[in-house]
């Protein structure tokens, strides 16, 4: 045994709720696992696939049928070694990541996919793709209506149509509810689908309540605020931090965003501008006639405005529009600092995780919410690289 296992990179990947055969863990070269929300995740294997020992009827209907020793040449033939059966498209694939006797369930979904690799020099090799169950919402396009029913419904109604169990957070049951109602009455069209895959119409949904959604094994979360505040862990440039690029930008940034409405029963515009106080950090609004321009709101230090013309159909429509302007103000500010790591491979570092950088000066220490993170399992060790932002706004 090791004499620090602790320090020794480990995984356990396990196919249908068996161990990968010991011949076949044994070809593995490498282990990526890559994580972001309102997206799949996905899981890539690397196999050396010498003497095309993995080749051998191994995908379920595509018709490969076991190679003659004759075609196995130059190598020798290994009988009874294959993984036949074992990488079908749809097997249920789960990673664990971490240390020796510090696994962490990182991944449950399925295979979707297998690569082949014959290079002109060095040995052939296969990369066995899984991702998680969201991808099923991606497939296929369809038109349809939902009538008078709450988003959160319709959201239920995806999920249970790809077998995924929702989990709603009461906050966007209840402004779906609300909204839906309000349409009811006056006789504004809900939620449709058109010509779109259901993955489309549920990033819509999720971007209306300023929400985000992901799978954690079976069951599908849309979520506003349940999230984690403070850092679960500290990584100090020099240590474990190896290296940190930040980025700051005021490109296409927007201090206040407004929306300007048109009321049919009273014809009177208004424009609305929700904006961020540096001063004060804190939101503002300013309500002010539609004749007046975005300038005349006059909100301190400058600001770029980003004005979004919407017809609204009922006042359910303001509601929606409130939303979606708190949403595309939030996830401007919060861009304004971004940055991408690397560091000591660590599974607490998720999508989604907030993580807290020392070690880099004033300007960018502090706290930082992890956007996508990737863990690779390689012959060099194992690292995690990540993109994070700076959030203003949580």
């Amino acid at each position: 045994m090791a004499p620090h296992p602790q320090y020794v990179p480990d995984y356990r990947i396990q196919i249908n709720g068996e161990d990968l055969p010991s011949a076949l863990r044994a070809s593995v070269t490498s282990v990526r696992f890559q994580e972001g929300r309102n997206a799949s995740n996905r899981v890539e294997v690397g196999l050396a696939n010498a003497n095309l020992r993995w080749l051998q009827k191994h995908i379920k209907g595509l018709g490969f049928q076991p190679f003659a020793d004759k075609i196995l040449a130059p190598g020798p033939a290994l009988p009874g070694i294959t993984a036949d059966g074992l990488f079908d498209i749809d097997n249920k694939l789960t990673l664990a990541m971490g240390y020796v006797n510090q696994l962490s369930d990182l991944f449950e979904g399925e295979i979707t996919g297998v690569e082949a690799t014959f290079p002109s020099e060095g040995a052939p090799a296969m990369t066995l793709v899984a991702q998680d169950y969201l991808h099923r919402l991606g497939d296929g396009s369809y038109a349809r209506g939902f009538g008078p029913l709450p988003d959160f419904l319709i959201a239920s109604i995806l999920s249970a149509e790809h077998l995924l169990i929702p989990m709603i957070e009461p906050t966007i049951i209840g402004a779906s509810t609300a909204i839906a109602a309000v349409n009811y009455i006056f006789g504004g069209t809900g939620t449709k689908q058109e010509g779109e895959s259901d993955l489309d119409v549920l990033t819509k949904i999720a971007a209306l309540y300023d929400s985000e959604f992901y799978v954690d094994g079976s069951v599908l979360y849309i979520t506003r605020f349940m999230k984690e505040y403070s850092p679960r862990l500290t990584l100090t440039w020099g240590e474990s931090l190896i290296d940190f690029n930040p980025k700051v930008t005021t490109v296409g940034q927007a201090f206040g965003v407004g929306m300007k409405f048109t009321l049919r029963e009273i014809p009177l515009d208004f424009l609305v501008t929700v904006y961020y106080d540096f001063d004060r950090e804190a939101v503002g609004i300013v309500v002010l006639p539609g004749a007046a321009g975005p300038a005349a709101a006059g909100i301190a230090g400058g600001p770029v405005f980003e004005i979004i013309n919407r017809p609204i159909g009922s006042p359910a429509d303001i509601a929606n529009s409130a939303l979606v302007i708190a949403h595309e103000l939030r996830t401007k500010l919060n861009n304004r600092l971004t940055g991408s790591g690397t560091c000591i491979g660590n599974p607490q570092i998720r999508a989604g995780a907030m993580i807290r950088l020392e070690g880099l000066g004033p300007d960018f220490s502090g706290d930082y919410r992890v956007a996508h993170a990737t863990h690779s399992l390689q012959s060099s060790g194992y690292t995690t690289s990540f993109e994070v932002r700076k959030e203003l706004i949580p």
